[in-house]
């Protein structure tokens, strides 16, 4: 039994490697057989050569390489959608890896989008390359094809653009995908799930300046908290509130995010309750949007006195509780007042 299973195996392995040999064993040396061997013959070399030559080596391995993929390509007619080869765009998309993987040594984003125009070039030069490689011009019939040919290639690249482009929006300014895009004739959102949308970055903001505000009032004589607290005395919580902010945005910054400086961070209204005040912190969304109405998240504190017992006895202090960051793609939109601005 298992000398059976292990003659079967070299049954296959011999089958497998004579259809290679049978493929790239030419019957001229004149072929794209040919070319592949050596550019795994240069390759190969390249790790025996030793400064410059190592580059050179790879390089011509990657040329041979990229001539006999073309020619290969083009000699298979099966390898292709309909009557459309393929072969310009498995080649063109060679060519973008050797000059943006080994020449500039950063296979980018935008290797993708060159890879429509390169194949497009690949395509067109049978067309316009004569006897000898000399350059002529396409004939009367093969022009219209090569406009077609480039203008398709080029709105192919533009799209792969703007999909780079809307990419690195969302990263430097993380809130836009907080947005509905119903309206939108480019852009969709796939998850159609509302709990796994991603909240605006400004509920991140006033949830951290809450939580620092709270720290800095809590536990105070509530005489000092509610001096604070009223009209004429009103410009200290501001400057309070001015302070924690630019230390949230501080300690919050990325290098790939630049939408914290369109977050305007502003006090909202202060009145009173049965026992204390209510306290609002607004943040205004000054980025771009899709509705014309601005974008406004609100954040309500609790301001209250409560009785705390110390060594000298009752001590009457402050105590600040927030609830949780509402309005602009939280929860239904509010309308806030005109408030100062912070």
């Amino acid at each position: 039994m298992i000398r059976k299973i292990l003659n079967n195996i070299l049954n296959w392995a011999n089958n497998l490697l004579k259809t290679i040999f049978e493929i790239f064993n030419p019957d001229t040396a004149f072929s794209w057989q040919t070319l592949i061997g050596l550019s795994v013959f240069s390759w190969a070399m390249s790790f025996l050569a030793t400064n410059i030559f190592t580059i050179i080596l790879a390089s011509f391995s990657w040329w041979f390489l990229i001539l006999g993929v073309y020619w290969a390509t083009t000699s298979n007619k099966d390898i292709s959608i309909g009557k459309i080869l393929l072969s310009p765009w498995i080649t063109g998309a060679l060519v973008t890896i050797y000059i943006f993987g080994i020449v500039t040594g950063e296979l980018s984003a935008y290797a993708l989008v060159v890879w429509p125009l390169i194949s497009a070039v690949i395509a067109a030069l049978p067309t316009c390359l004569g006897e000898n490689f000399q350059p002529k011009i396409p004939d009367r019939d093969k022009r219209q094809p090569l406009v077609w040919l480039f203008t398709s290639q080029l709105i192919l690249s533009c799209w792969f653009q703007f999909y780079f482009l809307v990419q690195n929006w969302l990263v430097q300014y993380p809130t836009m995908a907080s947005d509905t895009f119903e309206k939108s004739a480019f852009v969709v959102r796939l998850s159609t799930d509302e709990s796994r949308q991603r909240l605006p970055r400004g509920t991140t903001i006033l949830d951290l300046i809450a939580s620092r505000l709270e720290e800095q009032l809590n536990n105070k004589d509530w005489s000092d908290v509610e001096q604070i607290l009223l009209i004429r005395e009103r410009e200290k919580l501001i400057q309070l509130i001015k302070q924690i902010d630019a230390q949230v945005r501080q300690e919050i910054a990325s290098p790939d995010i630049k939408e914290d400086n369109l977050w305007q961070v502003s006090l909202g209204d202060i009145s009173l309750r049965e026992s204390g005040y209510n306290l609002q912190l607004n943040t205004l969304w000054q980025g771009p949007r899709s509705q014309i109405k601005p974008n406004v998240l609100t954040k309500s504190c609790q301001i209250i006195p409560v009785n705390r017992q110390t060594d000298i006895g009752i001590r009457l202090v402050s105590q600040v509780e927030c609830d949780p960051v509402e309005g602009w793609r939280v929860a239904e939109p509010i309308v806030t007042s005109q408030s100062p601005t912070l």
